[in-house]
């Protein structure tokens, strides 16, 4: 395995790169996260200054995941909706062109609503926001978790808070025009008294989804998969990837060349690190944990997504935590699977 930093710079915290999305064509990787002050406001806590802005970086590696150059998109530092929906549905934009993009971020002035952001040169230049109205005022979080496929057909898998105002539930929407309009296609899974968020999704086959979600309930936390044969439509459980005390981490699933799925996770229990499972059977059953880091020096870890690479070789990039009153950093994990 090899390790390399991403980001790591003097008084910021670089986190969470499951909310900001993760891009590939060949070895040309983008990864979108946050840059805060960093400010330690006690253990229980994300060392940040709740105080002070966000950037929204991003990092490029043109060697699949070697060396990475930093970059500082100005859309996407700017919250305030640009077009109508109907203006956004004259946005000409094209999944199928070879290196498109989408991202999402929540909308703070319109609740029931996200915001999309389109790219056609590998997240070079954005154009957006357009804020995309889903529900009557249940919160969108959003973080990017699509599947582009042929003839502008989008399927994006996306969380919401619940009936109560908490959150939060995952759901699925779709678009037939490329991210101009969108619709509601279902809920995934049943609502639960925590949580359940944060899903990270694979095709099976033609007709079929494997989601998998993170989830919170009565002191627990882990990650569960749900599958549907019928497009999206509908949804049924199929089994629990973790199930743990003191875990709180999303999960990123990836299918690998040989036709096997990847699930990789932050561990936030000690030893603190990055780990791993893999099935051979669609998600009925996974392997014991791989550990691709265990020398963590606290809780405030993880969030990752993960990428093939032409070579064969698994990129997982995540935030890290080397001691608890340093700051955190972005990092790449090069390992085969």
């Amino acid at each position: 395995m090899e390790h390399h930093t991403i980001f790591e710079e003097s008084g910021r915290f670089g986190g969470w790169p499951a909310n900001h999305g993760l891009w590939s064509w060949g070895n040309e990787i983008v990864v979108g996260f946050q840059s805060c002050v960093f400010k330690i406001i006690g253990d229980s806590n994300h060392a940040i200054d709740k105080t002070q802005p966000r950037v929204h970086l991003q990092a490029r590696s043109l060697d699949g995941g070697r060396n990475w150059i930093l970059e500082k998109p100005t859309v996407l530092q700017d919250f305030t909706p640009i077009s109508t929906s109907t203006e956004l549905q004259a946005v000409q934009f094209d999944i199928n062109t070879p290196k498109a993009a989408i991202t999402f971020k929540s909308n703070p002035q319109t609740h029931g609503s996200m915001l999309q952001f389109f790219s056609t040169d590998a997240c070079r230049s954005w154009k957006g926001p357009f804020e995309v109205s889903i529900f009557s005022g249940r919160v969108v979080e959003p973080r990017i978790d699509y599947i582009f496929e042929v003839s502008g057909k989008i399927t994006a898998f996306l969380t919401a808070f619940k009936d109560n105002g908490e959150e939060g539930r995952v759901f699925c929407l779709r678009s037939m025009d490329s991210g101009a309009t969108w619709r509601f296609l279902s809920w995934i899974g049943e609502e639960r008294t925590g949580f359940n968020i944060m899903p990270s999704t694979v095709r099976l086959g033609a007709n079929g989804f494997l989601c998998a979600t993170r989830w919170q309930e009565n002191g627990r936390w882990g990650i569960d998969t749900f599958i549907s044969r019928d497009d999206g439509l509908t949804w049924k459980p199929h089994g629990n990837i973790l199930d743990a005390d003191g875990l709180s981490n999303p999960p990123s699933m990836i299918r690998l060349a040989d036709g096997r799925l990847c699930v990789t996770y932050g561990y936030r229990a000690k030893p603190y690190g990055i780990r791993a499972k893999l099935s051979s059977d669609e998600g009925l059953s996974w392997t014991d944990e791989r550990v691709l880091r265990d020398d963590g020096g606290h809780w405030d870890l993880g969030y990752t997504r993960s990428v093939q690479v032409p070579d064969g070789d698994i990129l997982t990039v995540y935030y890290f935590c080397r001691d608890k009153s340093r700051e955190r950093t972005i990092e790449a994990t090069i390992w085969r699977p």
